[in-house]
């Protein structure tokens, strides 16, 4: 197969490129997949709730069924994939349900058309069927045209790795109307819709990649602290150090405290703030004394700032003082700005 290149600096327009040559050609940025390398996991190390709850971008959908989603170790030296993989997520569902499995969503459907291609790293043991479904679809928001699904397939593991390769062709969106603030496109990988049996599966999965063209190249390993500032986008975890300072704030009164925050980088948008123990947090004094706090909620956010009202017992705070607040154990407290 071949193709054609466009005019560049470096090529001649109407240049011919084999497939062999394209994958040479792409490079960095090309991976549309956040937490492909299931390297960031702020929230836990696993989950068992349906949603968001330890690998950031993945939500879980159990349908009924049960399953415990949780980033694993790969062993170093480990020659089965490339070497460079550290980690991947284990999808461990003890009684199946058809639809039961795990979504990962991009934003801004409106820059995807023509044609892409996914690729991943995968084994595990197959659903009651045999197969597991893999979807992708692209909903177009609010007052949006009707959504569209480019790819519905099925993928089949063995308790080996193996890559995995699909092509996905997203229709033109000439004539449609998209509202990338709340669209997405979404890939999903679970038990099919009409396989209803409960035997228990498992899927590892790793190395997830979508990119533009037709050929999958090789996976883009971006640094740690590159990666979690795309998750912090979507969420972040102002607890992740147990007694780290996070914020500074006034005492407003003697019972009633507010603590304004940057969030580490803008968010998608204002995010809502999930509380793992409202009072396992502190605030510290000018005066240096601590106050433990009986309530923590968030007053207000923006995608760059979030301000927390904090109360503590009656009269412990002095009125007009500087207060800054901690959080005594990690994952305490979440902001959440997801898809």
């Amino acid at each position: 197969m071949t193709t054609t290149l466009r005019g560049s600096d470096n090529f001649d327009s109407g240049t011919p490129v084999t497939a062999a040559l394209q994958k040479e050609l792409k490079s960095g940025r090309k991976n549309l997949i956040i937490n492909g390398g299931m390297n960031v996991k702020q929230r836990a190390d696993s989950h068992s709730t349906e949603g968001y709850g330890s690998l950031d971008r993945y939500t879980m959908g159990l349908s009924g069924g049960s399953a415990t989603m949780s980033q694993e170790d790969l062993t170093l030296g480990q020659s089965d994939i490339p070497t460079r993989f550290r980690h991947y997520m284990k999808l461990n569902c003890t009684t199946g349900n058809n639809n039961c499995g795990f979504y990962h969503y991009i934003e801004n459907p409106s820059e995807l058309e023509g044609a892409y291609v996914l690729s991943f790293y995968a084994k595990g043991t197959n659903p009651a069927a045999g197969n597991f479904a893999l979807s992708v679809q692209s909903s177009y928001g609010t007052g949006g045209s009707t959504g569209v699904n480019p790819h519905d397939g099925t993928l089949t593991v063995t308790s080996s790795w193996q890559r995995f390769t699909v092509a996905i062709t997203f229709p033109s969106l000439t004539g449609k109307t998209v509202n990338d603030a709340n669209g997405t496109t979404g890939i999903n990988v679970r038990q099919g819709g009409s396989d209803t049996g409960t035997a228990a599966w498992a899927l590892d999965i790793t190395g997830m990649q979508l990119e533009l063209g037709s050929v999958a190249t090789d996976f883009e390993h971006r640094s740690y602290g590159e990666e979690l500032a795309l998750c912090q986008r979507y969420g972040w975890n102002p607890a992740v150090v147990a007694g780290a300072r996070v914020g500074l704030g006034q005492a407003v009164t003697t019972v009633v405290a507010d603590i304004h925050v940057t969030n580490p980088v803008p968010m998608r948008a204002s995010p809502t703030l999930t509380v793992i123990d409202i009072t396992g947090g502190n605030v510290t004094q000018t005066n240096g004394s601590f106050v433990a706090t009986t309530n923590i909620v968030l007053q207000s956010s923006t995608p760059n700032t979030v301000r927390f009202r904090v109360n503590g017992p009656n009269s412990t705070f002095v009125t007009g003082g500087l207060t800054m607040l901690s959080f005594d154990n990690v994952n305490d407290a979440f902001l959440d700005a997801e898809l």
